[in-house]
Order: C-alpha cells, then sequence, then structure tokens
C-alpha cells in the first residue's frame, strides 16, 4: 500500500515537469518570433528617420566667389578674383599651404567651383584656365596639415574678346577637337549668348565665339551643357526653358517655366536638369523621348523659395543637391522631393556641398564669413510615398512603380517601390492557389467519402509524401524541364482541359448503359481509376488537336498570335509555370487537413442525408463539405500561408523581373524571392538592405493578418455549423 501514493507523487512530480517544459517551450517560441519581429523592426525604422542637421560654426574667411569641400570633409578651397584660391583646414579654420602657381592675378572672370572641384579661370592677361582641385596625401595619411593642393592648371588660348560672364563649361573628355579633351564654354557678351570649343594644353591661339541664340525675343540669363555636350540647355528672362542645337542653334524643343529663370544646374548623373527661377521657383526638367520625339519634360517640383535661386550643387553620393538664395538655403532631394534641410542666410553668397552631401557650407560674398552645417541623412532616398506610390523617375515619360536596387553606374538612381513586390507576391500566390485549390479540396472529398478503404491507404500516404519534397527541388524541375516542355506544348496544356471534359461527357451515358452488378463491382470506390485511362486518351487526343488549333486559329505560331491578337510577349519562365510548381507544394497541405476534416464528419449526418433519398454526391456536397468548411478553410489558409512565403520555386520558375502585369504567360518577382536576390548584394546597413528588412517585415505582418482573419472566419463557421 505505501508504494500507491509514491507512484502518485512520481506521476504528479512528472506532470508537472512537462507542463513546465511544454509552457516552456511554448513561451520561448513565440518569444523567438517576437524577438525576430523586433530584430525586422529595429532594422527597418531607421529608413523613416528625418535628417539630422547641426549648425558647425562660422569660419572668417575672404569673400569667396566659389567653395569646394573634399571628399573627407575635413578640408575647404575658397576661391576668389582677387585672392586666388584659398585652403583652410576644417574644423579649425587654419590657413594650409596653396601652390603660388595659376592664372596672373587678378581674375578676370571666375566661374563657381563644381562638386567635383572645376573651374574655369580667365586671368588677368585674358588666358582661360582650367582648374580641377585635388589634394596630393602620403600614403596612409589622414592628417591635412600633411596634405598638399594640387589645383592642377590647364592653360588655353588668349580671349581676344573676354565675355561679361562665364554661364557655363563641359569637359569633353573624348571626341573633343582632335580627337581629345576640349572644353564647351557659353557665356554672355554685348552680342548675345555665344559660344565656343578649345582644346586643352593647345598653343595659345584666338577664341572664336558663335552666337548661339539668335531669337531678338528672347534674353538668355542661364545655360548649361547637357552631358554629352551635344545640346544647350538656355533659360530666358521671358519663362521660357530652351534645349537648343549649339551648332545650328535650332530650338529642339522648349518648355514654359512660368517666371523668369535665374539660375541652372544639374543633380548627380548630369540628366535631371534644376531649374531656379528669379521669384524662388525650384523644378527639375529632363530630355525625355515621348512620341518618338524628345522633349524638355518637368518631372520634379519643389517647394518655393523666398527669393531669386542664386545657385545649384549637388552631391557626388546620391540624388541630393544644394540651393540657395539671398536669404534661404536648401537641400532637396531630387527623387522623394524631401527637403532635408533649410536655414536662413544674411545675405548673398556661395553655397558648397561637399561630395558625400553631410557637410554645407555658405561663404557670404560681402563679409567672407564662412557658416557650415553638418546634415545626416543616411536614407535621403527612401519615403512612405516613394515606397507605396508612383513616382516620376529618370528616363521614364510619366511617374511608376518601380523596383531597381542597382545600375551599371555610381549615378544610378535607385527604384525601391514595394508595389511590385506586392503585386508578384500575390500573383504567384493567385496562380498556385487556382491549381491547387480545387485539386487538393475535391481530391480530399473523393478520398474522404467515396473511395475503398484500400485505395484510400493507398492515395493518402502518397499525396502526404509530396509534402517531404524539397522546394528547391521542384523549382529546379520547373525551371529546367517544366518551363521549356510548357513553352513547347503551350496550345496543348491549354486545349487539355476540353478536350478532356468532352470526352468524359461523351464517355458518361456509357457508363449509365453498363449493368449494375458491373457497377457495383468495379465502380463503386474506383472510379478514378476508371479515369486514368480515360486521361491517357484525352492526352492522345491533345497531342493531335494541339498542333492543329495552332495552325488553324494562331496563325502557325501561339506566340506570334499572343503578341499581335492581344499584345502579350510569352515568357518561358512564367506564371503559369509558377503556378504549376508552386501547386504541387500546396496541394499536400491543404489535402491532408481538408481530408482529415472531411473524414470527421459524423457518421449519423451522412446516414441521415442518405436516409432521406439524397445522393452519394448530394450528401458530400451538401452535409459533408459544409459541415468540414471549418477545416477547408483553415487548411487553404494554411496553403495560402505556404504559398505566400515561397522563395526557392519562385526564384528558379520565374523570370524574376518585378512587373505589374496578370497575365500568366509572364513572370513576376515576389517579396520572398526579391530578399533572396538582393541580400547578398546589399551594403550592410545601407538603404538596400534595410528596405529588403522592411520587406521581410511586411511578409510577416502578411502572414499574421491572413492567419489571424483566418482563425476568426474559422471560429464563425465552426459556430454556425456546430449545432447540426
Amino acid at each position: 500500500m505505501p508504494s500507491k501514493p509514491s507512484h502518485q507523487a512520481r506521476a504528479k512530480r512528472f506532470d508537472r515537469f512537462m507542463a513546465a517544459a511544454i509552457s516552456t517551450g511554448g513561451l520561448t517560441i513565440i518569444g523567438a518570433v517576437l524577438a525576430m519581429l523586433l530584430f525586422i523592426m529595429k532594422e527597418s525604422v531607421p529608413l523613416f528617420i528625418p535628417p539630422q542637421s547641426k549648425a558647425l560654426g562660422t569660419l572668417a574667411a575672404d569673400p569667396a566667389g566659389g567653395a569646394w569641400a573634399d571628399e573627407s570633409g575635413k578640408t575647404i578651397v575658397l576661391a576668389s578674383r582677387t585672392a586666388g584660391l584659398k585652403a583652410l583646414r576644417h574644423p579649425e579654420g587654419t590657413a594650409l599651404p596653396v601652390p603660388g602657381d595659376g592664372p596672373a592675378l587678378p581674375w578676370r572672370t571666375l566661374t563657381p567651383l563644381n562638386p567635383r572641384g572645376e573651374a574655369l579661370v580667365i586671368g588677368a592677361d585674358a588666358r582661360l584656365f582650367l582648374t580641377r582641385l585635388a589634394w596630393s596625401k602620403p600614403a596612409g595619411e589622414n592628417d591635412p596639415a600633411q596634405w598638399t593642393l594640387d589645383p592642377h592648371w590647364q592653360g588655353g588660348p588668349v580671349l581676344e574678346q573676354v565675355p561679361d560672364q562665364i554661364l557655363h563649361f563641359r569637359l569633353m573628355e573624348s571626341g573633343g577637337l582632335g580627337g581629345g579633351s576640349s572644353l564647351r564654354i557659353v557665356a554672355t557678351s554685348p552680342e548675345g549668348l555665344v559660344w565656343a570649343e578649345t582644346a586643352l594644353d593647345a598653343s595659345p591661339a584666338p577664341l572664336p565665339w558663335k552666337p548661339i541664340l539668335r531669337d531678338p525675343s528672347l534674353h538668355a540669363t542661364a545655360a548649361a551643357w547637357s552631358s554629352d555636350g551635344q545640346n544647350l540647355f538656355v533659360g530666358t528672362r521671358e519663362g521660357r526653358l530652351l534645349d537648343l542645337d549649339p551648332e545650328s542653334g535650332a530650338i529642339l524643343s522648349s518648355s514654359d517655366f512660368a517666371e523668369p529663370v535665374q539660375s541652372l544646374g544639374f543633380a548627380l548623373g548630369q540628366s535631371s536638369l534644376l531649374v531656379g527661377g528669379a521669384q524662388g521657383k525650384l523644378a527639375a526638367y529632363q530630355r525625355v523621348r515621348v512620341n518618338e520625339k524628345f522633349q524638355l519634360q518637368p518631372f520634379h517640383a519643389f517647394p518655393r523659395l523666398g527669393g531669386a535661386v542664386l545657385g545649384f550643387q549637388s552631391s557626388l553620393r546620391d540624388k541630393r543637391f544644394l540651393a540657395w538664395t539671398a536669404t534661404d538655403m536648401v537641400v532637396d532631394h531630387l527623387t522623394t522631393e524631401r527637403r532635408m534641410f533649410s536655414t536662413r542666410l544674411e545675405g548673398p553668397g556661395v553655397g558648397a556641398l561637399a561630395p558625400r552631401g553631410d557637410l554645407i557650407l555658405h561663404a557670404s560674398q560681402a563679409t567672407g564669413a564662412m557658416r557650415l552645417w553638418s546634415l545626416d541623412a543616411p536614407h535621403p532616398e527612401i519615403s512612405f510615398g516613394l515606397l507605396w506610390g508612383k513616382t516620376h523617375y529618370e528616363g521614364y515619360e510619366k511617374p511608376e512603380y518601380v523596383w531597381q536596387s542597382t545600375g551599371g553606374t555610381d549615378d544610378f538612381e535607385p527604384k525601391f517601390s514595394l508595389v511590385p513586390l506586392v503585386f508578384g507576391t500575390l500573383k504567384g500566390t493567385l496562380y498556385a492557389m487556382l491549381f491547387a485549390f480545387p485539386l487538393a479540396v475535391l481530391g480530399a472529398l473523393y478520398t474522404s467519402q467515396f473511395a475503398t478503404p484500400r485505395l484510400k491507404n493507398a492515395i493518402k500516404p502518397t499525396i502526404e509524401i509530396m509534402a517531404a519534397l524539397p522546394s528547391v527541388v521542384l523549382g529546379f524541375l520547373a525551371g529546367l524541364v517544366m518551363a521549356p516542355l510548357l513553352e513547347r506544348m503551350a496550345v496543348e496544356v491549354m486545349v487539355f482541359p476540353f478536350v478532356a471534359l468532352l470526352l468524359a461527357l461523351f464517355l458518361a451515358p456509357f457508363w449509365g448503359r453498363l449493368s449494375m452488378p458491373f457497377r457495383n463491382a468495379f465502380g463503386n470506390g474506383r472510379e478514378v481509376l476508371w479515369m486514368v485511362p480515360v486521361l491517357l486518351v484525352a492526352v492522345w487526343l491533345t497531342s493531335l488537336a494541339g498542333p492543329w488549333v495552332e495552325r488553324v486559329a494562331m496563325g502557325g505560331s501561339y506566340r506570334a498570335w499572343l503578341q499581335s491578337a492581344m499584345g502579350v510577349t510569352y515568357d518561358q519562365r512564367n506564371s503559369l509555370v509558377v503556378g504549376f510548381a508552386m501547386g504541387f507544394a500546396v496541394i499536400p497541405i491543404i489535402f491532408t487537413i481538408s481530408e482529415d476534416a472531411l473524414s470527421s464528419v459524423p457518421k449519423s449526418l451522412t446516414s441521415a442525408s442518405l436516409a432521406c433519398g439524397a445522393s452519394p454526391w448530394q450528401t458530400a456536397w451538401r452535409i459533408v463539405l459544409p459541415t468540414a468548411s471549418p477545416g477547408i478553410f483553415s487548411a487553404t489558409m494554411v496553403g495560402l500561408g505556404r504559398a505566400i512565403g515561397e522563395t526557392m520555386i519562385v526564384l528558379m520558375a520565374t523570370g524574376n523581373t518585378p512587373i505589374l502585369d496578370w497575365s500568366p504567360f509572364n513572370g513576376m518577382r515576389t517579396l520572398s524571392a526579391n530578399i533572396a536576390v538582393e541580400i547578398p548584394e546589399a551594403p550592410l546597413h545601407g538603404s538596400l538592405y534595410r528596405v529588403l528588412f522592411l520587406a521581410a517585415f511586411l511578409l510577416f505582418v502578411l502572414t499574421f493578418i491572413l492567419n489571424t482573419v483566418a482563425e476568426l472566419v474559422r471560429q464563425r463557421l465552426r459556430r454556425r455549423y456546430e449545432s447540426i
């Protein structure tokens, strides 16, 4: 007798231990999932942190006509017509040595320094010079005191006629005069707008100026060369923006700016023209082909400034740019149109933006005082509107949803719209479910209600074994076997369902004429076996009908017919391939859970239905199926979640093209596949890196919402049918 309490005590202790272990395991899983979610959120949230700026003080300097900060932000070079070049150490403000060579002082003309440290100078002797500033640094030396400024002066011709103002110049590295480097210059003179081209490092010779704007009703106020130097953009006092051919002076296209144009500039890449008005209007234009003709198209607008826009300077890292007036200075981002920095000024001057875009300076033309600010904006190209709205990108005729994270050049404009990825996820899931859902549910209904026990014991384990197939194997087979096969037999695949249906309808009456003993012995519960030869015959008939249909109805080529009749291009790896391959991955899940739910319907319900005179199919359709609907719905939602999160099948069986098109004959890119494709190329903590984490967070939320809705619907269906 004493052993019984001891045994009960051990059993209770074991029960408590197992309860604690199970609870701990469950809480650990919940904690792990929450920890993953928090980590994903932590990596995504910095995308939406607004830019931060900080005033760095003021440095005493001489009045300057141009300013340039080096890549590191440790040095600043000022240029003035009277004092030449002056280098300062930042943030101390101490002077650094500057070589004494260069054009004779005082300079007659000085253009503002561009972001690469380039400027044109006309010396006191009327000779033209190009400078390209750089710092000569000993290997591994980070102390600016040990650096040496290298202005790299390149002499040009002596000007017989010095222009009033050089508006812009373009360095032609190749294809210029004599096939070598040359300069294209546009300037104002008493004769109006003129331009010239000269070779660098050539023997000094007179520079012939050519008039370009011959319309006396237009008065040029600003000009800028295109990136290749073949087009000249001109802004006028009359509020017109012109695209000119410099050789002929012909106006190729024009656009109305609505106020006098004060200044022109470029964003990174030299394809987006920044236009500033005399009344503070700020916009970006691009030369884009529309209907086989190039046009000047306004495609970005920015908040208006408080006066005439005096100049622009762009970053060499992204699409941010600096613009300033006599009273305001701002930093805007071209793609997102976000204002990242804004400050008030005390008078006219010259602004500069460091190549990285993290240092801003303004040198007063009156006092020479130079104010500096830092700008911390690690992800300026990301905004909520860009992620979810249409954005007008460079080279596009209109705003569109585009995903393209990288390009072939450093001045590429990243495109991070998540809409094509969400669309691709839904599209792939839709085609997979269209294929998997009816086959799985109807197969489960047949197996649970009509198949013989022996046949059921063969079908169900076979379907369940399909779930063990790795998705990478399914993707491999879909991409390398199924896609080429479907391309060769696309018409046959489309014709097969109709042939099989017609054949079944044709043979159905013959089944009814067979004797009842034969049907009872070989039919009931074994109907699926009789469908095998029917399907084989349908396949044979389809192989004969497919080529005939393609020849008669499609002119001999279904691909050409799709293109001409429907404007659809057939891609080998398309949504149909994904639907078939992903359907094979989803079918076992839906089939297994649905079959269990259908088999759990009480026999008393089916017996009562049959006793009332209902046929087996009426009983299955009107009694069994509604009663098991909560379980079937749960199975569908589990399968849907599996399809949404699928990676390898989509990655290997589609072209991974992020497009917005419901056509089954082209591909898509899903959120999960995009993460797998892009993450190896994503710089740590860069914009692409964090956008991919945002996509992962979106997948997490989408799955959570799907499961929550599924559970609510399942419970409602269960309450509805539990009284039966």
